[in-house]
């Protein structure tokens, strides 16, 4: 089985890996390339990862993948694949597959898709937190002073949700393609139109494709029943489930 997780991003993606990562016989990448993804225009990317992870499942040469070799959790995942005798279960993890989820089913009916969904105002504030360019005081204080003598953009944060020039926002060549672009008065209402696209789209495949893409809360991943709920649903037996009271890859420990 083909497994690629969704969600609008800040939503418990990366331990929807490592929940899905567990199982047995199972490789799940995190973002796996977005270095080739692209929101919109482009499937074909997107659509070599679906060719490849098929052709890794029935026997070829794991070798074959293409990955973002700048990531360095990709390289790690991968170098494990590689050290795999068996492998029954394949997938990645990452928000920008929404867009072309019929593509994939087109291409393939072995596979599934799980969708993670989060509050809309947790997941505004989390991505307003992650979009910040953080610095040591003294960096700070010697980046505004470059760019007074250079007369080039002193930079806070950045914005992946609407479209400008990189004066106000620093620019991110492998990110903002990813992410579709809205008419909004500030980058907070952006993000909130980003979710609502992002679930309505959701919703709509999963309705459409009940069989193959199906939401879940993020609340689903932090006890037991959840993931089974998770795990049934991508086709992992009961008895070879690995369960824990919780899956949290970045939570402190």
């Amino acid at each position: 089985m083909i497994v690629l997780g969704l969600g609008s991003g800040r939503t418990g993606t990366a331990s929807l890996s490592q929940l899905i990562n567990s199982q047995p016989d199972t490789i799940c990448f995190h973002e796996l390339n977005p270095t080739g993804a692209v929101h919109a225009g482009n499937p074909q990317p997107i659509l070599n990862t679906i060719n490849e992870f098929s052709s890794i499942l029935s026997g070829g040469d794991k070798h074959l993948l293409a990955i973002d070799y700048s990531r360095q959790a990709s390289v790690d995942t991968y170098t494990e694949l590689q050290q795999r005798k068996q492998v029954t279960t394949l997938g990645d993890i990452a928000y920008y597959y929404l867009r072309y989820v019929e593509e994939i089913i087109n291409t393939t009916q072995n596979v599934r898709f799980v969708c993670i969904k989060r509050d809309r105002s947790q997941t505004i504030s989390s991505w307003q937190k992650k979009s910040t360019i953080n610095r040591w005081f003294s960096l700070r204080v010697a980046d505004r002073l470059k760019s007074l003598i250079t007369r080039t953009p002193y930079h806070e944060s950045k914005n992946f949700w609407q479209q400008h020039d990189g004066r106000a926002w620093q620019l991110d060549p492998v990110w903002d393609k990813t992410f579709p672009n809205f008419d909004a008065d500030s980058k907070e209402e952006a993000i909130g139109k980003y979710w609502d696209y992002y679930y309505e789209e959701a919703t709509r495949l999963e309705k459409k494709y009940g069989e193959y893409f199906k939401i879940f809360d993020i609340s689903e991943m932090s006890h037991r029943d959840g993931q089974k709920k998770i795990l049934s649903f991508i086709g992992i037996a009961d008895e070879v489930m690995v369960l824990q009271d919780e899956f949290h890859a970045h939570k402190s420990k």
